[in-house]
């Protein structure tokens, strides 16, 4: 804690307002210089009467024939030198760590721009894989004949839907009809209508015979 006595004692003993600030106030010079209004020492000149009307103590000390002052000012001198040192490097150490903190935050920031672009690339790769997958089925000429696959539901599939509870010839003769009744307009033209007839004619000879 600054007092009003032991400011006027360290001015007295060669350390100067500033330093003084620094050791005591380093991070709030108004409050610094608000106390010495306070005190009634801002002004230098009313800070030399104080200092006149004080008994410094290290002058009394001197007068001992065994007490050097130069030695005492040397000793201040030094003392005064390592302080400014140290604040050097403390201020050194701070923007040293500023200096890391901001390259640290520009890491962090490209490091997820990167993030969002490979998540963009994945999303775009999983769409392309699908697009692809569709192509290959569209062009599959064995497993996937255009002829047999248009619009939402395959022919085989029709085919199997159709026939479910017939057997033998009949279920042979239905799913071949069905077969050329959906590929005519894009494979055989008449040619695979008259197919059709053909098996659709056998299935009614069959059902008449039966009925006869």
């Amino acid at each position: 804690m600054l007092t009003r006595e032991k400011y006027l004692q360290l001015r007295l003993d060669g350390m100067s307002r500033t330093h003084i600030q620094r050791n005591y106030y380093p991070s709030n010079p108004p409050k610094f210089y608000t106390l010495l209004s306070e005190w009634g020492l801002k002004e230098k000149d009313a800070e030399e009467r104080a200092l006149d009307l004080m008994v410094p103590p290290k002058k009394q000390e001197a007068a001992d024939p065994a007490i050097d002052p130069n030695l005492q000012d040397a000793k201040l001198t030094e003392l005064h030198e390592k302080i400014s040192v140290l604040e050097k490097e403390i201020q050194d150490y701070i923007s040293e760590l500023r200096g890391e903190r901001a390259e640290n935050d520009r890491l962090l920031k490209e490091l997820d721009e990167k993030q969002k672009l490979i998540d963009e690339l994945s999303a775009d790769r999983g769409l392309l894989l699908e697009t692809i997958d569709k192509a290959v089925k569209q062009h599959d000429p064995v497993n996937h004949p255009p002829h047999y696959t248009a619009g939402s539901i395959e022919c085989i599939d029709a085919i199997e839907s159709a026939t479910t509870g017939l057997a033998g010839g009949r279920a042979y003769s239905t799913g071949a009809a069905i077969k050329y009744l959906w590929r005519w307009s894009r494979k055989g033209g008449a040619e695979d209508l008259k197919k059709a007839r053909w098996y659709i004619d056998r299935l009614i000879a069959e059902l008449e015979g039966e009925a006869g």
